[in-house]
């Protein structure tokens, strides 16, 4: 099991915990794009520390960054493809769309394994938007052997690949959301009690584009004169906030508030106060979508369905007036937490598929 980024961290410990529950044998693997915040996230999963880091200490948080790591990823998959330290595993679980899951993949082939990708099936009609995830997705459904989707949309999007293709009835997402809200069930119940919205960035489409980001800054500062600000700040967030000068602006502004990154149960904690949410985030969208809190997703475009038909999530198209709009409606306003589906587990059926298969070898 090869983990890179927090959000995949967060989505793949429910695995873990029922890799744990049944006594299965596997081994973890952090490929160090990200270390921030894991040790938090262990402790609020209950999750075990892992096994092997194959860039201890390293926060990718740059586009040089990710070149460099990237690098010391494929040089330390290499030594120990030729030490067989992979060798006699059955899978090679891999996550998402990131630059981890494409380079695990591709290590996982190098070494012999059979290549599992949890939430497999995700598709945009463009190859390069969004960059690099779409390419990811794409390259990475050709290296896996079995293809663990989510929901109808991602299983008719792998007809005809090769390999084994499973509708997971649901995203791991649903099993780490029921996991926060259970430690959290005496403040379950009404959402938006603590009256502020919560701002999330960090896609390379909104970071890596001065006008897109202009815009985001601006909305955010028009939206602090409606409502407190609790801005959560991603690493590559951060450093784009504090080159362009805006950490300095956003920092005096008394409404806007710069939080740094936390653990998972402490997250949920902040969204079922928060009146609305303003992100650029796939898993936030997901997360909002199941738990009913009302969203401005700040994207051009997005590949996601959750939420968008329900009205619960509204794309802004990089438009202030539908993010003005937006924010009027909300911000004034409660909203009820949904109960989530108690009959299924996405991760219990992605376990069952792996442990199905040459059950007690090493899983990576």
């Amino acid at each position: 099991m090869l983990v890179g980024t927090k959000a995949q961290f967060i989505k793949t410990a429910p695995l873990l915990r029922e890799l744990d529950g049944r006594g299965a044998a596997y081994r973890l693997i952090y490929t160090g794009q990200h270390s921030e915040t894991f040790s938090s996230l262990e402790e609020a999963f209950g999750t075990r520390a892992a096994d092997d880091h194959m860039v201890p200490g390293n926060e990718a948080d740059s586009a040089p960054g990710l070149v460099g790591w990237a690098l010391k990823f494929t040089l330390a998959a290499w030594r120990r493809i030729r030490a067989g330290a992979w060798r006699g595993a059955s899978w090679g679980v891999v996550h998402g769309d990131t630059a981890s899951t494409l380079l695990s993949a591709l290590a996982l082939r190098a070494a012999g394994v059979r290549v599992a990708h949890v939430e497999a099936g995700l598709r945009s009609p463009r190859l390069l938007s969004p960059f690099p995830e779409e390419i990811v997705r794409r390259w990475v459904s050709r290296l896996a052997d079995l293809h663990l989707a989510p929901d109808a949309p991602a299983l008719a999007n792998l007809r005809g690949v090769s390999g084994r293709v499973v509708d997971t009835g649901g995203n791991t997402l649903l099993d780490a959301l029921r996991l926060a809200l259970d430690r959290l069930r005496p403040e379950h119940g009404q959402g938006g009690q603590g009256g502020y919205a919560i701002v999330s960035l960090h896609r390379t489409e909104n970071l890596g584009s001065a006008a897109a980001f202009k815009i985001l800054m601006q909305d955010v500062e028009a939206t602090a004169r409606q409502l407190p600000v609790r801005f959560v700040l991603h690493p590559v967030t951060r450093r784009k906030l504090q080159r362009s000068g805006w950490m300095e602006r956003l920092s005096r502004q008394p409404g806007i508030s710069l939080l740094e990154r936390t653990d998972y149960v402490s997250f949920v904690r902040l969204m079922l106060g928060a009146r609305l949410l303003m992100t650029d985030g796939g898993s936030n969208q997901e997360e909002a979508a199941m738990l009913g809190l009302p969203t401005v997703l700040m994207r051009t475009a997005t590949e996601r369905p959750d939420g968008l038909a329900e009205g619960g999530v509204v794309l802004s198209r990089l438009d202030s007036r539908i993010v003005a709009e937006f924010v009027a409606k909300h911000a004034g306003t409660s909203w009820t937490v949904r109960d989530l589906p108690a009959d299924r587990s996405p991760s219990a059926v992605i376990v069952d598929e792996l442990v199905r298969s040459d059950a007690g070898a090493d899983r990576h």
